[in-house]
C-alpha cells in the first residue's frame, strides 16, 4: 500500500529547519531542567533526591552529545574552526580556565577557611595559606587532568574517527541520525 514509505528524495532547506527545530527544542528542555533543578533546590529546599531526574537529564545529554560528536569527528571539526577564528588555540583556553577556575577555587576555600575557623589575624593568614595551598595541590591537577587533558584525548578520538570514515569512505552507521 506504500503510505509511510519514505521516498528517496529530500529537500535539503526543509531538512536543515527541521534539525534547527530540535535543536532549539534541545535547548528549551535543558533550560526547563536547569529551572526545574533551580526551583527545587534553593526555593523548596529538596535534597539531591528531589533533583536527581533533571541532573541525569542534563549530564547524559552532555555525554551523549561528546560521545556523538568525537564519533562523527565534529569534535575536532569544531576545535579546528575555533582555532582559525581565534587568537588563543582551544587548548591554551583550556589550560587557562583550568589554572583559573583551580585558583579560584582555591582562594575561595582559603577565605572560608581563614574566616569561619581562625581567631586573630596571625592564624588567620596562616589558615588561609595552608588552606589555599593545599585546595590548589588538590584542585588544579583535577582540573588540569580533566578539562585539558580530556579535551585532547576527544580531539585525538575524533581525528581518528574522521580518518576511518575516509578510509573506509562509509561513514558511521547511524550518520543519517
Amino acid at each position: 500500500m506504500g503510505l509511510y514509505k519514505k521516498s528517496g528524495i529530500e529537500d535539503e532547506r526543509i531538512t536543515n529547519i527541521k534539525n534547527k527545530i530540535y535543536a532549539e527544542v534541545y535547548i528549551l528542555v535543558m533550560v526547563i531542567a536547569i529551572i526545574s533543578v533551580v526551583l527545587k533546590y534553593f526555593i523548596y529546599n529538596l535534597g539531591i533526591e528531589g533533583i536527581a531526574t533533571e541532573l541525569i537529564i542534563l549530564f547524559l545529554s552532555g555525554v551523549y552529545y561528546i560521545y556523538r560528536s568525537t564519533r562523527l569527528g565534529v569534535f575536532s571539526a569544531e576545535i579546528e574552526m575555533h582555532d582559525r577564528k581565534s587568537k588563543w588555540s582551544q587548548q591554551k583556553k583550556n589550560l587557562f580556565a583550568s589554572v583559573a577556575l583551580g585558583v579560584v577555587i582555591a582562594l575561595g576555600f582559603g577565605i572560608n577557611s581563614a574566616v569561619q575557623y581562625a581567631e586573630g589575624t596571625s592564624q588567620s593568614i596562616q589558615y588561609f595559606l595552608l588552606t589555599a595551598f593545599v585546595s590548589l595541590l588538590i584542585y588544579l591537577p583535577f582540573f588540569l587532568i580533566f578539562i585539558v587533558g580530556g579535551n585532547e584525548i576527544l580531539k585525538n578520538n575524533s581525528e581518528k574517527n574522521i580518518n576511518k570514515m575516509l578510509d573506509d569512505e562509509s561513514g558511521d552507521d547511524n550518520e543519517k541520525y
